[in-house]
């Protein structure tokens, strides 16, 4: 498997402990799996490397290239200009990530997942560039990506959507997933796979020596991290006014180093504070074996690497709650989770853990449960899932189907999503439906039938098992007089249970769950009609790319459900917004399904202009960015929410466009008044039917256009040789 690696968090010759936790995961994964890695790590642009610039000089050190644990590591730069850096990094990132994955690309090294770190900017820019290049992207949250930023809204809003599209997301601990859920991710799509610890590098050191390397005795607490706010050493620095016998070592490097030795003065314990500066794992391991325990007094925190490195070195810990600490000191032997983060409860959890004992076996055992494996196979696991979804859709072959376009015959079938009444916004009730009276079902076939058009109607598996709905089609079958489908609501649809709006979108259910409700939809249909069903649309319009394959085992040959020019995937449902008006063949190595668009164009916004739509390539189309798409509204062709005029403008537009079939659509609950949005009173269903009437004999009269029935769509594509 080839991994492209993609964070600004990894370490680089110039700074070697920078987001080294990225770099850990990746190299524990890679050594287990064996997996074809690369990253791209890219690195803020400097162009001085004097000291006296501090930190910023470590950008202009940093090397282009380098190989790191035996990954090679690309450091391409990006620009973020002073005081713009948080509006302006996920296009700057964008840019040179682009740059970097078509340089790999253009080498031959094609890539088959992005493996990105940290939601904002990185993840956003991944993602971006994972949809131009169609590759399947992972995005890691770590903690601030998802604890601070979101309190931004221009960040908050770009983290939301990354997530909708991500192929799936990896957070380090409970509480980030439970964050991101919050926030509006898909639950569904979020693991939680926490860091590990490498004990072959964090291991129990000779305590004495330890000790007398760094020159301490008695009661010796650590605190480890980054000198900023939020990491809490300066509550730490407080507690030891509670703790006379105590001594503090602090290692790490950063803006907070001189206002903390300023502190620990005032607090009259300088003299018990010592600062060590930035550490490598061999000092800091020296540190965690010196110390009786650890405190980290963060006020955020995702999952925080300290604690293991310091349980795996004998080390007990005392951790303020917040993020996933609670989930890394889980037992006594860990040490202990304070409440508050102030100077009192520091103290007082320090002299309980030390009257209580500290078993530093213990410990290390504890730790030894949290090595790399688990995490790494559940990488595995994901990575694996998700390459072989890829690779049923790379199999996938798609091709056009050819149709003669006649602007002065155009060609409409009539289509119905023919459902049984249930609150829209609602997909956890399956026992909260009703199957609505036909009259509403009875007067729209006698409209279409004055029209000269043959419906095909979708049917769901209520409707199926209702005895009055049912005979009502077969009749209507039976005659001649419409056409029937398959229609998957399967959150009322046997066996599973899979509640929530992500899983309304049937592509997003397990594979064997998804492929045994299309089974039981279309037993129910055989029961009906004595016949295998033909004809399919997902409920919700809610396909993906590898569904077909499902829908070839129930002899499906034609399917209806993309909706041209929508995007479900706030949602969790699919893209179509790039698609097309025009009908395509997807087939695998013994089957082949003729795929027929909902039909939709782009109007601007609060006019009756539709956007000229374009032709891209046969399939579900690779993203592309839409710099223009706030100005756009997305139309069906459907009555529902639609005056007359809007639906012969769509209509003159699609014909300019040459598309050769136009499909008009509508839900069977806006026949049944107060069964949905788009019919509310009696007065609501009489406009829609009027509106869908004046449509059809305008479409008929005046546009010369020929009404398909589904055997007259078939015979159609097969005389293309398409289908």
């Amino acid at each position: 498997m080839r991994i492209l690696l993609f964070s600004t968090l990894y370490p680089n010759a110039a700074a070697p402990a920078h987001g080294v936790f990225v770099e850990n995961r990746i190299a524990a994964y890679r050594e287990k799996h064996h997996a074809d890695v690369k990253v791209v790590a890219p690195i803020p642009w400097f162009p001085f490397r004097s000291r006296v610039f501090g930190s910023y000089a470590n950008y202009a050190a940093a090397p282009a290239h380098e190989t790191r644990r035996g990954i090679e590591v690309f450091h391409p730069r990006y620009l973020i200009p002073p005081k713009a850096a948080m509006r302006v990094a996920p296009t700057s990132l964008t840019r040179t990530f682009r740059n970097a994955a078509r340089m790999l690309l253009d080498r031959g090294w094609d890539f088959d997942i992005i493996d990105a770190h940290y939601f904002y900017p990185d993840g956003v820019a991944a993602m971006t560039v994972a949809r131009e290049l169609d590759k399947p992207c992972i995005i890691t949250a770590r903690g601030s990506d998802v604890t601070l930023l979101p309190a931004f809204k221009g960040p908050c809003k770009k983290i939301i959507k990354t997530a909708q599209h991500a192929d799936a997301i990896v957070t380090v601990a409970a509480s980030l997933k439970e964050k991101l859920s919050d926030l509006g991710a898909p639950a569904e799509k979020i693991r939680v796979l926490r860091n590990g610890v490498d004990l072959n590098l964090f291991f129990p050191a000779d305590r004495r020596e330890a000790r007398k390397a760094l020159g301490v005795d008695g009661l010796v607490l650590a605190s480890v991290g980054h000198l900023i706010k939020r990491k809490g050493h300066d509550v730490v620095i407080k507690a030891l006014t509670k703790l006379p016998e105590a001594v503090l070592l602090i290692a790490g490097e950063g803006p907070e180093g001189r206002a903390l030795e300023r502190l620990a003065a005032a607090c009259e314990v300088r003299s018990r504070v010592r600062f060590l500066g930035r550490l490598d794992s061999d000092a800091l391991r020296r540190v965690y074996s010196a110390a009786d325990m650890l405190v980290l007094a963060s006020a955020r925190e995702g999952w925080p690497n300290v604690l293991l490195e310091a349980m795996a070195c004998g080390t007990p810990c005392i951790a303020s709650d917040v993020g996933g600490n609670a989930e890394v000191v889980r037992t006594p032997q860990a040490g202990r989770i304070i409440k508050m983060r102030t100077q009192q409860d520091i103290a007082a959890a320090v002299k309980d853990l030390a009257k209580t004992g500290i078993d530093r076996d213990a410990t290390r055992r504890y730790a030894e449960q949290h090595a790399w494996d688990e995490t790494t196979d559940g990488m595995h696991d994901l990575f694996q899932s998700i390459r072989e979804n890829a690779r049923l859709q790379a199999a996938l072959k798609a091709r056009a189907i050819a149709l003669p376009v006649n602007a002065d015959r155009p060609r409409l079938i009539v289509t119905v999503d023919t459902e049984e009444q249930f609150d829209w916004s609602r997909f956890d009730q399956p026992e909260r439906y009703c199957v609505n009276d036909i009259g509403g079902l009875q007067r729209f076939q006698a409209l279409c039938a004055a029209a000269g058009a043959a419906p095909l109607y979708f049917l769901t598996w209520p409707i199926l098992k209702d005895a009055t709905a049912a005979g009502f089609f077969r009749d209507l079958k039976t005659s001649g007089k419409a056409d029937m489908g398959l229609h998957l609501h399967q959150w009322v649809t046997p066996p599973g249970d899979f509640p929530g709006e992500y899983y309304s979108f049937q592509k997003n259910l397990p594979r064997e769950a998804h492929q045994a409700k299309l089974e039981t939809l279309a037993r129910a249909y055989l029961d009906v009609f004595g016949e295998a069903a033909i004809a399919h649309r997902a409920g919700r319009y809610g396909i993906g790319y590898s569904d077909y394959a499902l829908l070839a085992r129930i002899a499906v040959t034609h399917d209806f459900s993309p909706s041209a020019g929508f995007d479900f995937s706030s949602r969790g449902g699919p893209d179509f917004s790039e698609m097309t008006n025009f009908p395509f063949q997807l087939s695998g190595d013994d089957w082949r399904i003729a795929v027929t668009p909902v039909s939709g164009g782009h109007a601007l916004r609060q006019t009756p202009f539709f956007l000229p739509g374009g032709r891209t390539k046969p399939g579900f189309p690779v993203f592309r960015p839409d710099n223009f798409g706030a100005f756009k509204k997305a139309m069906r062709l459907s009555p529902e929410g639609a005056s007359l005029k809007d639906l012969q403008a769509l209509t003159r537009r699609l014909i300019a466009d040459g598309a050769p079939v136009l499909t008009f659509t509508l839900h069977s609950t806006s026949l049944t008044a107060g069964a949905n949005e788009y019919a509310c009173t009696e007065e609501d269903v009489a406009s829609l039917l009027q509106t869908t009437s004046q449509f059809l004999d305008w479409f008929r009269d005046n546009m010369g256009g020929e009404f398909l029935s589904l055997p007259d769509l078939r015979r159609l594509y097969q005389r293309s040789d398409g289908a």
